[in-house]
């Protein structure tokens, strides 16, 4: 604190420091003034830059969506032909089975198609 005190003594309690008259009046337009233009194009190029960047997020989107709900589907094309053969021999044996049940034989059931 005695440095405080000495500095106080010597200089006093007034700010050395002063700002000119005038000085922020026109403070806002020479600072602009002085700021380099940007050119149009480089604000284009972020602009296209960030849409290709959604529109590779959204794609990218659409891509996984697809991949998972395609690995996720069973896959039903190798039982098809099995279980279309156990519906046919299942009609089979019901067709067999009911001509047992009526005791029909194949001359029976050759005459009563050729009814109809």
């Amino acid at each position: 604190m005695s440095d405080e005190k000495y500095i106080e003594e010597r200089v006093g309690r007034r700010n050395p420091y002063q700002v000119p008259e005038g000085y922020f009046d026109a403070f806002a337009s020479q600072l602009m003034q002085q700021l380099p233009e940007r050119p149009v194009k480089a604000r284009q190029v972020r602009m296209r830059r960030s849409l290709y960047i959604a529109a590779a997020c959204i794609a990218a989107l659409f891509i996984s969506g697809a991949a998972w709900l395609f690995m996720s589907q069973p896959e039903a094309q190798p039982e098809a032909p099995v279980q279309m053969a156990a519906q046919q021999e299942s009609m089979e044996e019901s067709i067999d089975e009911a001509a047992d049940y009526m005791m029909l034989d194949n001359h029976e059931i050759y005459a009563l198609l050729s009814d109809n």
